[in-house]
Protein backbone atom coordinates (compact mmCIF):
# COMPACT_ATOMS: atom_id res chain seq x y z
CA UNK A 1 0.00 0.00 0.00
CA UNK A 2 1.49 3.27 -0.86
CA UNK A 3 1.64 5.98 1.75
CA UNK A 4 0.55 9.15 1.37
CA UNK A 5 3.47 12.35 2.30
CA UNK A 6 2.06 14.60 4.53
CA UNK A 7 2.44 18.21 4.52
CA UNK A 8 2.73 20.18 7.16
CA UNK A 9 0.21 22.92 7.86
CA UNK A 10 3.44 25.85 7.55
CA UNK A 11 4.23 24.49 4.13
CA UNK A 12 0.76 25.21 3.43
CA UNK A 13 0.54 28.55 3.95
CA UNK A 14 3.85 29.60 2.15
CA UNK A 15 2.26 29.94 -1.03
CA UNK A 16 -0.86 31.61 -0.07
CA UNK A 17 1.13 34.17 2.04
CA UNK A 18 3.38 34.95 -0.98
CA UNK A 19 0.14 34.63 -3.17
CA UNK A 20 -1.12 37.23 -0.76
CA UNK A 21 2.17 39.43 -1.14
CA UNK A 22 2.12 39.80 -4.94
CA UNK A 23 -1.74 40.34 -5.16
CA UNK A 24 -1.16 43.29 -2.94
CA UNK A 25 2.09 44.72 -4.67
CA UNK A 26 0.12 44.58 -7.87
CA UNK A 27 -2.83 46.19 -6.37
CA UNK A 28 -0.70 49.41 -5.36
CA UNK A 29 1.47 49.37 -8.54
CA UNK A 30 -2.16 49.45 -10.37
CA UNK A 31 -3.19 52.48 -7.74
CA UNK A 32 -0.09 54.03 -8.59
CA UNK A 33 0.00 54.02 -12.20
CA UNK A 34 -3.65 55.34 -12.03
CA UNK A 35 -2.96 58.41 -9.41
CA UNK A 36 0.05 59.13 -11.71
CA UNK A 37 -2.32 59.08 -15.42
CA UNK A 38 -4.47 61.78 -13.43
CA UNK A 39 -1.88 63.86 -12.23
CA UNK A 40 -0.72 64.25 -16.00
CA UNK A 41 -4.08 64.52 -17.37
CA UNK A 42 -4.97 66.97 -14.68
CA UNK A 43 -1.75 68.94 -14.91
CA UNK A 44 -1.84 72.46 -16.08
CA UNK A 45 0.62 73.44 -18.00
CA UNK A 46 3.37 75.75 -16.84
CA UNK A 47 5.81 75.90 -19.33
CA UNK A 48 7.09 74.64 -22.49
CA UNK A 49 11.12 73.94 -23.90
CA UNK A 50 12.47 72.78 -26.65
CA UNK A 51 15.97 70.45 -27.12
CA UNK A 52 18.00 69.05 -30.34
CA UNK A 53 17.15 72.27 -32.41
CA UNK A 54 19.65 73.53 -33.52
CA UNK A 55 18.83 75.32 -37.12
CA UNK A 56 15.36 76.39 -35.89
CA UNK A 57 15.03 79.32 -33.62
CA UNK A 58 13.25 78.26 -30.40
CA UNK A 59 11.35 81.26 -31.10
CA UNK A 60 10.17 80.18 -34.47
CA UNK A 61 9.02 76.98 -32.53
CA UNK A 62 6.81 79.36 -30.21
CA UNK A 63 5.55 81.18 -32.93
CA UNK A 64 4.37 77.64 -35.16
CA UNK A 65 2.10 76.63 -32.45
CA UNK A 66 -0.73 77.96 -30.16
CA UNK A 67 0.93 78.08 -26.67
CA UNK A 68 -0.06 75.63 -24.13
CA UNK A 69 0.54 77.13 -21.35
CA UNK A 70 -2.14 77.60 -18.16
CA UNK A 71 -3.70 74.53 -20.20
CA UNK A 72 -4.95 71.28 -18.19
CA UNK A 73 -2.94 68.57 -20.11
CA UNK A 74 -5.42 66.60 -20.91
CA UNK A 75 -6.99 69.64 -23.12
CA UNK A 76 -3.76 70.29 -25.03
CA UNK A 77 -4.21 69.25 -28.91
CA UNK A 78 -0.65 67.72 -29.05
CA UNK A 79 -1.36 66.32 -32.58
CA UNK A 80 -1.96 69.93 -34.02
CA UNK A 81 0.83 71.68 -32.18
CA UNK A 82 3.40 68.57 -33.70
CA UNK A 83 1.50 69.03 -37.13
CA UNK A 84 1.87 73.10 -36.48
CA UNK A 85 5.81 72.31 -35.76
CA UNK A 86 6.15 70.27 -38.75
CA UNK A 87 5.31 72.92 -41.34
CA UNK A 88 9.10 74.65 -40.30
CA UNK A 89 11.37 73.85 -42.88
CA UNK A 90 13.97 71.91 -40.72
CA UNK A 91 11.32 69.82 -38.14
CA UNK A 92 11.19 66.47 -39.23
CA UNK A 93 9.80 64.73 -36.32
CA UNK A 94 8.90 65.72 -33.09
CA UNK A 95 8.11 64.07 -29.85
CA UNK A 96 6.67 65.05 -26.57
CA UNK A 97 7.34 64.34 -22.73
CA UNK A 98 6.13 66.58 -19.39
CA UNK A 99 7.50 66.45 -15.92
CA UNK A 100 5.64 66.77 -12.39
CA UNK A 101 5.96 70.73 -12.39
CA UNK A 102 3.69 70.93 -15.63
CA UNK A 103 6.68 71.56 -17.83
CA UNK A 104 6.24 70.08 -21.82
CA UNK A 105 9.04 69.41 -23.38
CA UNK A 106 9.31 68.80 -27.33
CA UNK A 107 12.23 66.64 -28.37
CA UNK A 108 13.11 68.30 -31.95
CA UNK A 109 14.34 65.84 -34.70
CA UNK A 110 15.41 67.99 -38.08
CA UNK A 111 16.53 67.10 -41.37
CA UNK A 112 20.28 67.04 -41.50
CA UNK A 113 21.98 68.94 -44.69
CA UNK A 114 23.68 66.45 -46.81
CA UNK A 115 24.88 68.84 -49.13
CA UNK A 116 24.19 72.64 -50.69
CA UNK A 117 22.60 73.34 -53.99
CA UNK A 118 24.12 75.60 -56.15
CA UNK A 119 21.96 77.04 -58.75
CA UNK A 120 22.95 80.40 -60.19
CA UNK A 121 23.06 82.35 -57.54
CA UNK A 122 20.64 80.65 -55.71
CA UNK A 123 21.82 78.15 -52.98
CA UNK A 124 20.18 75.80 -50.39
CA UNK A 125 21.25 72.81 -48.09
CA UNK A 126 19.43 69.47 -49.24
CA UNK A 127 18.69 66.31 -46.92
CA UNK A 128 19.55 62.77 -47.36
CA UNK A 129 15.79 62.49 -48.68
CA UNK A 130 15.75 65.27 -51.09
CA UNK A 131 14.23 68.19 -48.71
CA UNK A 132 15.58 71.69 -49.92
CA UNK A 133 16.50 73.60 -46.21
CA UNK A 134 17.24 76.95 -46.17
CA UNK A 135 20.73 78.30 -45.35
CA UNK A 136 20.70 79.82 -41.79
CA UNK A 137 22.87 82.29 -41.03
CA UNK A 138 25.77 81.93 -38.59
CA UNK A 139 24.81 77.98 -38.84
CA UNK A 140 27.07 77.06 -41.75
CA UNK A 141 27.85 73.30 -42.83
CA UNK A 142 30.88 71.94 -44.47
CA UNK A 143 28.80 69.84 -47.16
CA UNK A 144 30.15 69.42 -50.81
CA UNK A 145 28.34 71.55 -53.24
CA UNK A 146 25.82 69.56 -55.76
CA UNK A 147 24.93 71.38 -59.58
CA UNK A 148 22.24 70.52 -61.71
CA UNK A 149 19.23 70.83 -59.60
CA UNK A 150 16.74 73.65 -58.72
CA UNK A 151 17.64 75.17 -55.33
CA UNK A 152 14.20 76.86 -54.69
CA UNK A 153 11.59 76.63 -53.19
CA UNK A 154 12.99 75.81 -49.83
CA UNK A 155 10.60 72.93 -48.54
CA UNK A 156 9.90 71.09 -51.37
CA UNK A 157 11.52 67.71 -52.29
CA UNK A 158 13.61 66.17 -55.22
CA UNK A 159 12.55 62.93 -56.28
CA UNK A 160 13.70 62.19 -59.17
CA UNK A 161 16.36 59.14 -59.84
CA UNK A 162 18.93 61.66 -60.83
CA UNK A 163 18.80 62.98 -57.42
CA UNK A 164 18.52 59.51 -55.67
CA UNK A 165 21.64 58.35 -57.54
CA UNK A 166 23.45 61.41 -56.02
CA UNK A 167 22.12 60.60 -52.60
CA UNK A 168 23.26 57.36 -52.53
CA UNK A 169 26.67 58.54 -53.69
CA UNK A 170 27.21 61.09 -51.14
CA UNK A 171 25.94 58.85 -48.17
CA UNK A 172 28.38 56.26 -49.46
CA UNK A 173 30.76 58.66 -49.39
CA UNK A 174 29.90 59.77 -45.65
CA UNK A 175 30.22 56.44 -45.10
CA UNK A 176 33.77 56.24 -46.26
CA UNK A 177 35.07 59.32 -45.01
CA UNK A 178 38.19 59.34 -47.28
CA UNK A 179 35.67 59.86 -49.93
CA UNK A 180 34.08 62.93 -47.90
CA UNK A 181 36.98 64.56 -47.17
CA UNK A 182 38.56 64.27 -50.72
CA UNK A 183 35.42 64.97 -52.60
CA UNK A 184 34.57 69.46 -53.09
CA UNK A 185 31.31 69.53 -55.90
CA UNK A 186 29.35 66.76 -57.73
CA UNK A 187 27.32 66.65 -60.43
CA UNK A 188 25.85 64.53 -62.53
CA UNK A 189 24.65 63.70 -66.31
CA UNK A 190 22.62 60.75 -67.99
CA UNK A 191 25.74 59.77 -70.02
CA UNK A 192 28.22 59.75 -67.14
CA UNK A 193 26.41 59.58 -63.81
CA UNK A 194 27.62 61.24 -61.19
CA UNK A 195 30.56 63.04 -61.12
CA UNK A 196 32.86 64.97 -58.73
CA UNK A 197 35.39 67.21 -58.32
CA UNK A 198 38.72 66.47 -55.96
CA UNK A 199 39.28 68.91 -53.09
CA UNK A 200 43.13 69.13 -54.31
CA UNK A 201 43.62 70.59 -57.94
CA UNK A 202 40.24 70.24 -58.86
CA UNK A 203 40.68 66.49 -60.50
CA UNK A 204 37.79 65.21 -61.79
CA UNK A 205 36.12 61.94 -61.10
CA UNK A 206 33.54 59.89 -62.57
CA UNK A 207 32.03 57.65 -59.91
CA UNK A 208 28.81 56.70 -62.78
CA UNK A 209 25.82 55.12 -62.07
CA UNK A 210 25.40 52.68 -58.98
CA UNK A 211 27.91 50.34 -56.84
CA UNK A 212 29.24 53.83 -55.11
CA UNK A 213 30.50 52.16 -52.34
CA UNK A 214 33.26 50.00 -54.12
CA UNK A 215 34.47 53.06 -56.66
CA UNK A 216 35.16 54.81 -53.38
CA UNK A 217 36.74 52.25 -51.96
CA UNK A 218 38.79 51.89 -55.54
CA UNK A 219 39.25 55.94 -56.04
CA UNK A 220 41.08 55.89 -51.78
CA UNK A 221 43.35 52.62 -53.34
CA UNK A 222 44.16 54.95 -56.49
CA UNK A 223 45.16 57.53 -54.13
CA UNK A 224 47.15 55.91 -51.54
CA UNK A 225 48.62 53.37 -54.23
CA UNK A 226 49.24 55.81 -57.33
CA UNK A 227 48.42 59.38 -56.77
CA UNK A 228 50.40 59.73 -53.29
CA UNK A 229 53.54 58.87 -55.37
CA UNK A 230 53.19 60.94 -58.64
CA UNK A 231 50.69 63.86 -57.23
CA UNK A 232 47.76 64.96 -58.00
CA UNK A 233 48.75 67.56 -60.20
CA UNK A 234 49.45 64.51 -62.60
CA UNK A 235 45.83 64.12 -63.44
CA UNK A 236 43.31 65.95 -65.12
CA UNK A 237 40.52 63.31 -64.91
CA UNK A 238 39.78 59.79 -63.30
CA UNK A 239 37.16 57.33 -64.50
CA UNK A 240 36.10 54.80 -61.78
CA UNK A 241 33.11 53.35 -63.42
CA UNK A 242 34.80 49.97 -65.19
CA UNK A 243 35.78 47.00 -63.71
CA UNK A 244 39.14 45.96 -62.23
CA UNK A 245 40.89 48.86 -64.25
CA UNK A 246 40.95 52.71 -63.37
CA UNK A 247 41.33 55.22 -66.86
CA UNK A 248 43.59 58.63 -66.09
CA UNK A 249 44.56 61.07 -68.23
Amino acid sequence: MTKKKKHSNAEKNVPLKAMSWIAGALLLAGLGIIAGLYLDQNTRISGVEFRQNYFTAEQDLLDAMESPEGMLADSVNVAGIFNSLRTLPYVDDVSLSMNRRGTLTFTVQEHQPLAMLVNGSTRSYVSESGVKLPLISGKAVDVPLVYGFPANPAGDTLSTDAFRQVSDFLKSAKENEFGWITISEVTWNEREGVVALSHENGVRLVFGHEQFRQRLENWEAFYGEVVSKKGIGSFNRVDLRFRNQIVTR
